[in-house]
């Protein structure tokens, strides 16, 4: 008799202990790694009225949802999930496509960054730079910052949208160049019950 009361204790645990650790499980955030790519072409340039002079110029704006990455999508679909922290990695960018006056280089510049409800970040790159030389070497660029403002921005966003501009000052004109960038981002998901 008290072997069949020890099974039936057991059989009564067992699935009790086995919620609890199922409820952990799905209660568990974890991390999905995303990347976004893209070209900002220069758009805008500031009248000059010599070689010599600075020229400031601005990109188109490179807009990207978090959201929208396949994978993203497919873990909160259906509202099944939730994303609970945005964090930012780093911004690997290069100048390509240069064209222009060969002894420019870049006196000031910077990424701006806004969210989709308008928190803003003005982000400041490496200066120094000659841009045709680091167009014909294809030297990467590693930018990090602290970007805790546009991540708390984006819990709140509407589909976590994101938009980069890159801005400079340039010594010598004039310019056309493309600044390619990555942007390495980490999701952090957990399971709604």
């Amino acid at each position: 008799m008290k072997k069949i009361k020890s099974y039936i204790l057991l059989l009564i645990l067992v699935p009790l202990t086995n919620c609890d650790a199922l409820e952990e499980l799905v209660e568990q955030e974890f991390e999905e790694s995303i990347t976004f790519d893209g070209e900002l072409e220069v758009v805008e340039k500031s009248p000059v009225a010599s070689i010599d002079d600075d020229i400031d110029v601005a990109t188109d704006a490179g807009v990207y949802r978090i959201t929208s990455d396949p994978d993203i999508a497919s873990l909160i679909e259906d509202d099944n999930a939730e994303i609970t922290k945005i964090k930012i990695n780093e911004i690997r960018y290069t100048y390509k496509d240069f064209e222009g006056n060969e002894e420019a280089v870049v006196v000031q510049a910077g990424f701006s960054i806004v969210t989709g409800n308008l928190a803003a970040l003005n982000s400041f790159l490496e200066n120094g730079i000659a841009i045709a030389d680091a167009d014909q070497r294809n030297i990467q660029f590693t930018h990090r910052d602290d970007f805790s403002t546009i991540e708390k921005a984006l819990l709140g966003s509407p589909n976590g949208t994101i938009i980069f501009q890159y801005f400079g000052r340039i010594s010598r004109n004039p310019v056309d160049f493309k600044v390619a960038i990555r942007v390495d981002v980490t999701v952090t998901i957990k399971a709604k019950i």
